[in-house]
């Protein structure tokens, strides 16, 4: 496997410098923090990448810029490229030897997918043609976005290999979602698109393993479905052929949120359960579920940790996930060190009266009108850690405060059951602070990054980055204040117990990028 660390040194004849920890570009004509990113090999950093648009060429172009440096922010390679201004990057990825950038042209209604290699030089291009019934469809969902912070996920690279792309899309009667995979390898795609009598169906992309793409997919039977299937897909990687569709209903009914490699590099899925014959679109959990699953779809084990006996021994919650003050809890990541503890990382949430959507829908039922926002808002609250040993016996719990924030929703969202408001909180309006979790390369360390905004009494007020830091079992923490007139400031990581701060300044039109240690 070509290692991207001695790419980036001997193609471009550089010696890296441990001097340059900051770097500043000029003539930036407009950035987003979800076009850059850490290039890691395994879990350490290595470099970074920088995509914007820096010139208007004319009335009718822009220029775009790819910047890679390494990990100290010394520039190894700039690419830069013409293109209609009315190209959008959308969305970018990294899979440990090549870059992937996804670009929308809102005039000839198509998705680019452009593939770069380590040295910066374009290897593929994927063109995808949109209908104008998928357009409308998108424009609902996934083009939804009208800011670049806003951080819709829809992009996953597959190591060394290619990647997968997971959005919704629209085929006669159909409101199904898409499935594309990319090689960065050689020149290699395949679609998937499941279609069945005018359902309804959502999916979305939990990992892969061996050889496998799993998607959980929600099936509906029709515009009002209180309860809709849940089946895990598995498609092959090499040629998109479905595998198996295993129902997520068993003891329980299980909708799991991702995927995690633990004890020993075996898949796992977790995510909430419901008694099997819930109604999820109002009834809340019973608790987190971890299923143990192969590469042809077999359970090969089940785990239910629930609210009402197992959790409550650790935190002051109801039987159906509600924690004091918390709200509920959003699953982010799962880690195990190498004592085979198993760390996962929450963030909780709850439904709040959202005075925008109350005097929306008064206004709307006034004028004969549907109002456009919800009457509830979702307020996000505070970070959690919990343990669990090698068979997912909860040991531990303990919340981390933060202010809250508030994500207003359109209207009719607060018929959405937990489980799904937390997945569009997370997919659809990036309102979560959580950032990244970053893992030593011996195991024995983690750092859970996230934001903040505080306001100190006479003190500082304004944005901070805080970690929270287990190593050989002990918890640390640690904040920087990261308060900026810029237009927005996003972290990266860097070297453990280190960050990369990116400031864009659109007046000014410049990115300034340093690199600082947590305290």
């Amino acid at each position: 496997m070509k290692q991207l660390f001695i790419a980036l040194v001997f193609v471009f004849g550089c010696s890296l410098s441990v001097l340059a920890q900051k770097m500043t570009v000029e003539n930036v004509h407009k950035a987003s923090p979800r076009n850059a990113a850490a290039i890691k090999e395994g879990s350490e950093v290595k470099g970074y990448y920088f995509f914007f648009i820096s010139d208007k060429i004319d009335k009718k172009t822009n220029e775009y810029t790819l910047r890679i440096t390494d990990d100290n922010l010394k520039m190894l390679k700039d690419v830069k490229f013409q293109d209609s201004k009315h190209v959008y990057i959308l969305e970018s990825s990294f899979n440990g030897t090549d870059l992937v950038f996804l670009l929308y042209n809102d005039d000839e209604n198509t998705f680019e997918y452009q593939v770069y290699g380590a040295d910066g030089k374009k290897k593929h291009n994927y063109l995808r043609q949109i209908t104008k019934k998928e357009e409308r469809y998108l424009k609902l969902t996934y083009l939804a976005m009208n800011d670049d912070d806003e951080q819709y996920k829809g992009l996953y690279p597959i190591e060394n290999t290619g990647f997968i792309s997971v959005m919704p899309s629209r085929e006669d009667k159909d409101y199904t979602f898409q499935v594309d995979y990319f090689s960065s390898q050689k020149k290699k795609q395949w679609t998937y698109t499941p279609t069945e009598g005018g359902k309804k169906f959502v999916g979305d992309y939990l990992g892969n393993y061996n050889g496998v793409v799993y998607l959980e997919v929600l099936r509906y039977g029709g515009a009002f479905d209180q309860k809709p299937d849940s089946y895990i897909l598995g498609l092959n990687l090499e040629t998109g052929k479905k595998l198996f569709e295993k129902p997520t209903d068993s003891k329980f009914r299980f909708y799991p949120a991702s995927m995690s490699l633990v004890n020993g590099g075996k898949p796992y899925l977790y995510g909430e359960y419901f008694d099997v014959d819930a109604n999820i679109m109002k009834d809340k959990s019973s608790g987190f579920a971890f299923w143990g699953i192969d590469e042809a779809g077999k359970i090969t084990s089940e785990k239910y940790v629930s609210w009402s006996v197992d959790m409550s021994k650790y935190l002051d919650v109801s039987s159906k996930g509600k924690i004091e003050d918390f709200g509920f809890m959003y699953l982010h990541q799962i880690v195990q060190t190498a004592d085979g503890k198993i760390y996962a990382v929450g963030e909780g949430f709850k439904k709040v009266a959202s005075a925008l959507g109350i005097a929306s829908t008064i206004l709307g039922a006034a004028s004969g009108s549907r109002g456009g926002a919800s009457m509830a808002k979702i307020k996000v609250t505070d970070m959690m850690l919990l343990t669990f040993d090698q068979d997912f016996n909860i040991k531990g719990a303990k919340v981390y405060d933060k202010n809250s924030n508030s994500v207003e929703f359109p209207s009719g969202s607060e018929f959405v059951s937990t489980p799904l408001m937390g997945k569009m909180l997370k997919y659809y309006y990036g309102g979560f602070d959580y950032a990244y979790t970053q893992v030593n390369k011996d195991l024995t360390s983690f750092s859970v990054c996230y934001s903040d905004f505080v306001r100190e009494k006479g003190g500082y007020k304004g944005g901070t980055f805080n970690s929270i830091t287990c190593t050989d079992g002990k918890i640390t923490t640690d904040k920087i204040n990261t308060k900026s007139d810029a237009k927005f400031s996003a972290v990266y990581p860097s070297k453990q117990g280190q960050v990369l701060i990116m400031d864009y300044y659109k007046k000014d039109k410049r990115l300034e990028m340093h690199i600082e240690k947590l305290n």
